[in-house]
C-alpha cells in the first residue's frame, strides 16, 4: 500500500484482541486520521479488561464502519498518548500499524482513502 494515501476521518471502529470471544473483550472508539499503512485511533481506555491494548508484540483486531461496509484488520500498537482533559474527545490516541488486511478489504479501505483527498 503507498504511504501518501491518507486523510483525517473520524469513523467509528470497534477493537479487540484476537482470541477473545467475550462481548466485554470489546472497546469501541473513532478514527482521529488514516494512511495506508497505519491509523491515529482514539479510545476511551488504554485496557480491555485486564489487558493493556499497547506493549511489545500486541496484536489487535480492528473492524472499520466504512461507509461502503466493515473493514477488518489486525494491527500493531506503535505508540500512544493519553489526550488531555480539554481535548474534545477524552481518553488515549493510539497510533497502529497495520499487519495485515484481505486483499478485497485493502482495495475498499484504499478506494475510501483516495475519496478522502
Amino acid at each position: 500500500m503507498s504511504e501518501t494515501l491518507r486523510g483525517k476521518a473520524s469513523i467509528p471502529f470497534s477493537l479487540s484482541m484476537p482470541g477473545a470471544t467475550s462481548d466485554k473483550a470489546l472497546l469501541e472508539g473513532r478514527t482521529r486520521d488514516m494512511r495506508a499503512t497505519g491509523l491515529s485511533l482514539i479510545v476511551p481506555d488504554i485496557r480491555i479488561g485486564e489487558e493493556e491494548l499497547v506493549g511489545e508484540d500486541r496484536t489487535l483486531k480492528i473492524v472499520l464502519a466504512l461507509p461502503t461496509g466493515p473493514v477488518e484488520m489486525q494491527v500493531e500498537p506503535v505508540r500512544y498518548e493519553r489526550l488531555a482533559a480539554e481535548e474534545m474527545e477524552p481518553g488515549y490516541l493510539i497510533g497502529v500499524r497495520i499487519k495485515e488486511i484481505s486483499d478485497e478489504d485493502c482495495l475498499r479501505f484504499v478506494k475510501y482513502l483516495r475519496a478522502l483527498r
